[in-house]
Formats: structure tokens, sequence, C-alpha cells
């Protein structure tokens, strides 16, 4: 019997030995053929400025902190063991704040929200939502407003971290972290 596809291996052979890719068509289910992915700017004017200001801000309260931008709720709260953890993701689970001030640790002291823009119902919604989950713990909750970013850092520090320190206060060391 004669094999017709022979000079097909041949070339494919050819092409594999001499290190050439061989043209496939393109799999219909490939996403990044389909939407070429292209790169999206992380944050926006108004959280850059924000950021800034924030960063300077936390220096002060944790000189070794971490200033996270654009934060999935379940990563910043727990919810305790005996309920179920799937339910309460599945609640909450696209909600984010805009930024959390961290201490060295890891652990976040203070939340600050950019505001939502009028007319923006879905947004307000989840905006309560978070609001709410948030109230319930210790941390501390600002919304930005614009002046912030020709604030003083030491104002702006303690506008964010509102707790009074008590003598002998030094915020990065492991008996600063909640209990």
């Amino acid at each position: 019997m004669l094999n017709l596809h022979l000079p097909r291996a041949v070339g494919a052979w050819l092409s594999r030995l001499t290190g050439q890719a061989e043209s496939r068509p393109a799999d219909p289910a490939d996403t990044v053929m389909h939407w070429p992915p292209t790169l999206a700017r992380v944050l926006g004017s108004a959280e850059r400025h924000a950021h800034k200001s924030l960063a300077q801000a936390l220096a002060l309260e944790h000189p070794k902190g971490f200033l996270l931008a654009q934060v999935p709720l379940h990563k910043l709260v727990r919810v305790p063991r005996h309920h179920s953890y799937r339910e309460w993701l599945s609640r909450t689970g696209l909600l984010t704040v805009d930024f959390a001030l961290c201490d060295e640790h890891g652990y976040a002291r203070a939340v600050v929200l950019m505001p939502v823009a009028e007319g923006q119902i879905r947004q307000a919604r989840r905006r309560e939502r978070l609001l709410k989950v948030l109230a319930a713990t210790e941390l501390s909750l600002a919304t930005w407003e614009r002046e912030w970013q020709n604030e003083e850092p030491a104002r702006l520090r303690a506008t964010l971290f509102p707790k009074s320190r008590g003598p002998g206060y030094y915020a990065d060391t492991p008996h600063a972290a909640p209990h």
C-alpha cells in the first residue's frame, strides 16, 4: 500500500530537526488567540496620587509596612470556622478595598476607599456590603478626599491612624498583631 503522507511526515521531521515550528491551525477554544491581551493601567490618576500620599503617611506610622492596592476583602478578614467559608466567599468574593495599609507583619491596620461616582448604583450597593463587613472589624476606615494629596504626611497619618499610642509604643513589633 502506498503511503501518501510520506512527504508531509518528512517535512515535519525536517522542521523539528531544524527547529522551525510547524504551523497548526488555531484552536477555536484558544482564548489568547481570539481575545489577544493588552496591558491595562492598574491605577488611575486619582489612585496614583492617593497611593503616593498614603505611602508617605504609612512610612511614618509603620516604617517597614506595606501599602497594597485593590486588595480582595477575603485577604483582609477571616470568618469564624464554624460558618461556611465558601458561602461567605460567594457573598463577598468580589469585594475589594482600594488601599490596605499594613504593618511589617502583613496585618492590615487601615483601609482607604476611593469615592464612588454618583449614579453608580451597582457600585454603591457593593460599597454598602463592603462597609458593613469592615465596620465589624477593628480596622481604621477612611474614604479618600482629594485634598489629602496636598496634606502633610504627619497630618494624614493622624487621620488614617486615629488611635492614640501609649508610652513605649512601637507599631512594627510582633506584640502589635491583632488578637
